[in-house]
């Protein structure tokens, strides 16, 4: 009995511990009572201010943003995309005497993302070539010259983005026929032959299409925008990615091999363009590598415009875009009075609303994840201790006490994501608190941002694989305030 007896404590003690043990990916949500930190909680109110974000390069990220989107609330984004047009292993050279079947230019779209109206989207779309010759490495700022002469169109009722649902049947030349197959989803526009014919004539010096500077130089490349007279509705945002055999111009021809006699006939030439370039320098060793580069023109609300114009005012409405749009700023003005206190953090986690007074769908465009992160002395980008995704040559080199899972790059326990019933984004902070409270980190601010949930890191420069926003209140005396809760206990001297 005195054997059972100790064996059921034992059982029971076991029980008791393991209960005790919370899940820190439930950071934010209702917690029992008898599993909540012991300990003091103060709960500190922040300030925040709404201000542009960087512009960046798409070539920092495995798709880019491209559409058109008049937000109702925050403004109008235009995100035209140019393409480099690759010299390929073998040029071709269409004779005048050709017929050319067809020229398609193929863009395989990104990750399931796409942020607008999905109800009654129509996207009249147009190609022109590029005046100037495709350079790789431009910001998103960059206004390309473009020519006035469209040389492809198409008008879409949608973007077919979803990749685990949707696909295309494309003709594919396989072993030595023609042959219709399902491919992933792909946007393909019908370029003009004549275009074609006259660019690649053989007619061109062969000189200037002998190496790669010369044939850019020669083809300048290409530039898709959504036509702006032509659009009706807010439109939307999607993401294209480049794929190796895949993004690019699929070119079609027939023409005499240039034979006589018996040995006359008809050469049937498939090509394939690819959309890139070759890279000398800064992104690896001479290879060729997809090019897309987003191009960014934006307007403004005056309700964003305003906060724009006052960056060092505090606002109840802030509003956060993407691509590489805007941020929020957000300030704790209190901390002090935590600080020199003696305290050991044992929780801090930042609760922010998305605002219910915005107008039509919300959650069609609602961002389904925001990246935090700060500022160093110098004004540089790092990211907060809790929420380090830093790695070098593949090793994680970030803070080792980070919330992101190194193995799986699952970001979810750090926070970020959207909470759709409680119509909220939380974050866990102990760790950049703390070191807050003992001086290891000198400034007050932080920033918050949209990101795509694809990103396996915690970003914390500014993205353009992904055209979500978010429209977040902070309203004094309500029960949707940006909050930061501080669980900590005292340390006696």
């Amino acid at each position: 009995m005195r054997n059972h007896t100790k064996d059921l404590l034992t059982l029971l003690i076991s029980l008791f511990v393991l209960g005790g043990c919370t899940n820190p990916s439930g950071i934010g949500l209702d917690v029992d009572p008898g599993d909540e930190i012991e300990g003091d909680l103060t709960t500190l109110t922040l300030e925040g201010t709404t201000i542009r974000d960087d512009s960046t390069r798409s070539a920092s990220f495995g798709q880019t943003a491209f559409g058109w989107f008049n937000d109702p609330v925050i403004g109008k984004t235009v995100v035209d995309l140019a393409l480099a047009i690759g010299r390929p292993s073998s040029v071709p050279r269409i004779r005048p005497d050709a017929d050319i079947d067809s020229v398609i230019l193929v863009l395989p779209y990104g990750m399931d993302e796409y942020f607008g109206d999905t109800l009654n989207p129509t996207f009249p779309l147009q190609v022109r070539q590029l005046k100037e010759a495709f350079v790789d490495g431009n910001y998103s700022t960059k206004q390309w010259e473009v020519e006035d002469e469209v040389i492809g169109s198409k008008t879409i009722g949608r973007f077919g983005y979803k990749r685990l649902t949707d696909s295309v049947r494309v003709t594919k030349y396989i072993d030595g026929k023609d042959s219709v197959i399902k491919d992933i989803p792909q946007l393909r526009i019908a370029l003009s032959n004549e275009f074609f014919r006259e660019l690649l004539s053989n007619t061109v010096d062969s000189a200037s299409l002998s190496t790669q500077e010369g044939f850019n130089n020669h083809v300048k490349g290409l530039y898709l925008s959504v036509d702006d007279d032509a659009m009706t509705g807010i439109g939307g945002l999607v993401t294209f990615r480049g794929v190796a055999n895949l993004t690019g111009i699929e070119l079609t021809y027939r023409q005499p091999n240039g034979k006589e006699g018996d040995d006359a006939g008809i050469d049937t030439v498939r090509a394939f363009l690819p959309t890139t370039v070759s890279d000398q320098s800064g992104y690896g060793s001479g290879a060729s590598y997809p090019r897309l580069t987003s191009s960014i023109r934006r307007t403004y609300s005056a309700d964003v415009q305003q906060q724009l114009d006052n960056p060092e005012n505090t606002f109840e409405k802030l509003y956060l875009q993407a691509p590489a749009g805007l941020r929020t700023r957000l300030r704790i003005p209190d901390i002090s009075q935590l600080q020199g206190s003696n305290i050991a953090v044992n929780k801090a986690e930042l609760v922010v609303y998305v605002d219910e007074a915005v107008e039509g769908n919300d959650w069609d465009i609602q961002a389904p994840r925001l990246t935090l992160y700060r500022e160093d002395i110098a004004g540089q980008r790092q990211p907060v201790p809790d929420g380090d995704s830093r790695s070098n040559g593949g090793s994680f080199v970030g803070d080792g006490r980070t919330f992101w899972d190194r193995y799986t790059g699952d970001w979810r326990r750090f926070g970020g994501a959207l909470d759709t019933q409680k119509r909220r984004y939380v974050f866990h902070l102990t760790s950049y608190i703390q070191d807050l409270l003992l001086g290891k980190i000198n400034s007050n601010e932080f920033f918050i941002a949209p990101v795509a949930p694809s990103d396996g890191t915690i970003p914390y420069a500014p993205v353009l694989n992904t055209g979500s926003r978010a429209i977040l209140q902070n309203v004094a005396g309500s029960d949707t305030k940006m909050q930061l809760n501080i669980y900590y206990t005292k340390i006696s001297d």
